[in-house]
Order: structure tokens, then C-alpha cells, then sequence
């Protein structure tokens, strides 16, 4: 599954770029990702090179590793398989983060999952019993997560608040949806719209 999730990302991702990954302590990511990011390079004497994988050397890859006992967690540790500490911290914090890396990078992602599909869930009736109509229940929530539903941590202070009427009070905030933030959208989508959008055409 690792290497599954790292190949579709890689294929999505233009040749040269190298996001900054973080995952629990499950060493199948840094066996997926030192096999998805690099290139082959010709080594050796000439008249006996051979062909030689090399990672990429601007890779970061952190693991937030937990330590149980009798299902307990007693400890939690930070380990660096790629990159540097000092190249992490500098990477999260030209994304306005603290530079340390959190549990939260990697439970908050599954716990949001987890909310907005309840095949997911744990303890559900819904169980994830037929893989198509899980992969499109999946396709359906991350068109719903980046279109439709604002993010609270997105808003944008409005310069001069904006008066709604009757008792309400001023609107001091515009919200915006993850693809409104990145300028994919300049507003928030309905449902509707999201379902009934054309689709490209699949080239051949």
C-alpha cells in the first residue's frame, strides 16, 4: 500500500519537485519514497560503468515515532530517515508552521479522513466492503474538502467589516475552501456544482 500511495503521488507531482514528508514509524514509506525520488547515475571506471540508483539529495522525510506499553503510549520520539532537522525546520517554517515536527501533521490528515468517510470510520456499520465504491466515495470527499467546505484556518481578515442586516453581526471574515487559497477557484462551490462540473477529456 505504501508504495502504491507514493507511486500515484509521484505521478501527479512535475519531475522536479520534492515535497516535504512526514509519516508514523512505518519503515514501508522510506522504502517507497527512496525508491520513487532519485535517478539512475552511470558509475565506475570507463569500459565497466554500471548503473546506480541515487536518491535525491534534497529529499526530507521525518517519522514521529510512538512508544506503547500495555497499550499505553509512554513516549514519543522524532526521527530523521532523509534530510536534515535544520532542513526541516527551515521548510516548516516557510510554510508558517513552528519547524518542529508534530504528531499533528500525520493524525490530524487520518482523523479528518476518518470523519468524512464513513467507511473509514472505526467501530462503523459502513465497512469499506467493495474497493470501487470506496475509491469513488474517496474521489467525492476530496472534491467536497477542497471546493465546498471553508477552512477555518483559511479565512482572510476583511479590511472593512461587511454589515449582513437585522441582528447578525458584522461579517469580519471571508472564508475560504483550500482551492480558493491556492487560486484554483476564486469562490466557494455548492454540491451541485461540484457533481454536475464536465470532466476534461481523458487524452489517449
Amino acid at each position: 500500500m505504501a508504495h502504491t500511495v507514493i507511486h500515484v503521488l509521484r505521478e501527479s507531482l512535475v519531475p522536479d519537485c520534492l515535497p516535504l514528508f512526514t509519516s508514523d514509524g512505518l519503515n514501508l514509506y522510506f522504502y517507497a519514497l527512496t525508491a520513487h525520488f532519485g535517478q539512475w547515475l552511470q558509475v565506475g571506471r570507463r569500459g565497466r560503468k554500471v548503473k546506480q540508483w541515487q536518491v535525491a539529495p534534497g529529499l526530507i522525510y521525518g517519522q514521529v515515532k510512538k512508544s506503547y506499553q500495555r497499550r499505553r503510549l509512554v513516549g514519543v520520539s522524532h526521527v530523521m530517515r532523509l534530510g536534515a532537522p535544520t532542513d526541516l525546520k527551515v521548510v516548516l517554517q516557510g510554510l508558517g508552521f513552528s519547524g518542529r515536527l508534530n504528531t499533528a501533521f500525520i493524525e490530524r490528515v487520518n482523523l479528518t479522513v476518518r470523519h468524512g468517510v464513513s467507511a473509514l470510520a472505526r467501530r462503523t456499520w459502513a465497512t469499506a466492503q467493495q474497493s470501487p465504491h470506496l475509491l469513488a466515495h474517496l474521489e467525492w470527499w476530496r472534491a467536497y474538502y477542497h471546493f465546498v467546505r471553508p477552512h477555518e484556518s483559511l479565512r482572510v481578515r476583511l479590511v472593512q467589516p461587511r454589515e449582513r442586516g437585522g441582528k447578525r453581526l458584522a461579517q469580519r471574515y471571508r472564508q475560504r475552501t483550500p482551492a480558493m487559497a491556492a487560486d484554483r477557484t476564486h469562490r466557494k462551490w455548492t454540491a451541485r456544482e461540484v457533481l454536475s462540473c464536465p470532466l476534461p477529456p481523458v487524452s489517449a
